[in-house]
């Protein structure tokens, strides 16, 4: 691809990343220089395979999964407070149709309920409606919904019984075959699961570790939970805990809300997602 061709491409992107002509806001969180380097290279490697820069995939479980994880924000369902330079992005994320609905509403091929890592390369796993005979889940989602980035979460029911040496092997192999296809793989540690906080400390501890190697972002998700009540745990020790449905959804980012495990997954995602998707746009930052 010569420069001008990668100027074309990549101007309508710069422009658009200005509402009313106004410039974006530094994102909080800064990438280090070698993650930047590299899911650089994975963006124009994934634009020359057709991937979607306003599109992104969700691989995970039941946590991934959970109507209170994104779905809010592409029905509207939800107030910004102090975060409200988030606005644009999701505008962004809900104008253009992934598959089944927009980004944050798409029923992911490569996400289920009681999943582990491996579960996203099983071809046992991929749905028959939509997936080739012997294609892995994650595979089956990144070739129907074209994503540019890939927001993935797993560890917590592999810590709850699988060899970490296996879920390492299955993470890494996830993360390699995003960055094979072009998608910006950005990982996120797990919440805490009481009962083992050891085991999930030790994934946590892998997670890191995966995301580092690789140069790959990372959501320190459970650092964000750590203060919170509960740990920002439902009663079951397992899944975030979410606000009362007649007070508010897990989309309400202001500041009485992000007490609730969902709405903090969901406010740290979206400050990564604003985090990559302006320093790929806006390169002399």
């Amino acid at each position: 691809m010569t420069a001008f061709t990668r100027l074309l491409i990549l101007l309508p992107i710069m422009l658009s990343l200005h509402f009313q002509g106004i410039p974006l806001p530094q994102p909080e969180i800064r990438l280090p220089d070698n993650v930047l380097e590299h899911i650089r290279v994975i963006y124009w490697v994934g634009r020359g395979l057709g991937n979607r820069d306003d599109v992104f995939s969700k691989v995970g479980d039941s946590i991934t999964v959970s109507y209170d994880f994104m779905v809010p924000f592409g029905v509207g369902e939800y107030q910004l407070g102090a975060h409200s330079y988030l606005d644009w992005m999701i505008d962004v994320f809900a104008a253009t149709n992934a598959r089944d609905g927009n980004s944050f509403i798409n029923r992911s091929l490569a996400a289920g309920v009681g999943w582990t890592a491996f579960g996203a390369l099983d071809p046992e796993r991929a749905d028959p409606e939509f997936c080739n005979a012997g294609e892995l889940p994650l595979l089956c989602e990144y070739r129907l919904t074209r994503p540019a980035y890939a927001i993935i979460m797993f560890g917590t029911n592999d810590s709850g019984f699988a060899d970490l040496s296996a879920f390492e092997y299955n993470l890494e192999r996830i993360v390699a075959l995003s960055i094979r296809s072009g998608v910006i793989p950005i990982l996120s540690t797990i919440p805490n699961r009481p009962p083992i906080a050891d085991r999930v400390a030790q994934f946590n501890d892998s997670i890191r570790q995966i995301a580092d190697e690789e140069a790959v972002p990372l959501i320190e998700y459970a650092a964000a939970l750590a203060d919170l009540p509960n740990e920002g745990l439902s009663d079951d020790l397992v899944h975030p805990s979410q606000p009362p449905r007649d007070e508010a959804t897990a989309g309400n980012l202001r500041t009485p809300y992000l007490q609730y495990g969902y709405n903090m997954r969901n406010l740290t995602t979206l400050e990564m997602l604003y985090a990559v998707r302006f320093y790929l746009t806006t390169p002399d930052q």
